[in-house]
């Protein structure tokens, strides 16, 4: 897979109204905390300074969850011809002021992040709203978060999220973290 690769309406109407439902609900089965606090709730996350709202994977879901989970998973595979092992997904909510900070996601070998943007940010709105997805890499790639545009990028590009430019606008992504199955590793060695 490539390093960074866009997709535009990666999803239609109606699987974008399937994934804003999951902004106001409660989404898994397990009761997980993180800093005292209820993941499956919207928390704040200091380490990259943006509201997060954990949704779960195959295992650890609501049934809802789990068929959007496997329909975005059957479209990563249908797009990038890969097989892709999901374990994690969750939301990013962000607004005026709120800039994340630079960040990487994950640097082990064949790890990804695929980016759905299902907030208000869209191409009549963007010169006012801005909340670029920002890369350091050699190109410094900067993305556009228009609703239903997904971002597929390696998990070891250093990256930062913008805020919104404008109160009233919100920057909203769900997040999924994933494995390309044939960039893993074949085993694992562990040490006592």
């Amino acid at each position: 897979m490539k390093d960074i690769t866009i997709f535009e309406n990666f999803i239609n109407d109606e699987e974008l109204e399937e994934a804003r439902q999951f902004i106001n609900k409660t989404v898994s089965k397990l009761n997980l905390f993180e800093n005292g606090c209820n993941v499956t709730e919207w928390f704040f996350s200091e380490s990259d300074n943006l509201d997060k709202k954990f949704i779960g994977g195959i295992n650890d879901a609501t049934p809802s969850v789990q068929k959007f989970i496997t329909k975005i998973q059957n479209k990563i595979e249908k797009y990038t011809n890969e097989k892709v092992d999901i374990f994690r997904t969750y939301l990013n909510r962000q607004k005026y002021g709120q800039n994340g900070s630079l960040h990487t996601d994950d640097l082990r070998v064949g790890s990804y992040t695929l980016l759905i943007y299902i907030g208000d940010i869209t191409p009549e709105n963007y010169d006012k709203a801005g909340g670029d997805l920002e890369f350091k890499n050699k190109e410094n790639t900067r993305i556009e978060p228009f609703t239903k545009r997904a971002v597929l990028f390696k998990g070891c590009i250093p990256h930062q999220a913008c805020a919104p430019l404008v109160p009233g606008i919100t920057r909203i992504s769900f997040a999924f973290k994933f494995f390309c199955v044939s960039e893993k590793l074949p085993f694992t060695v562990k040490y006592s």
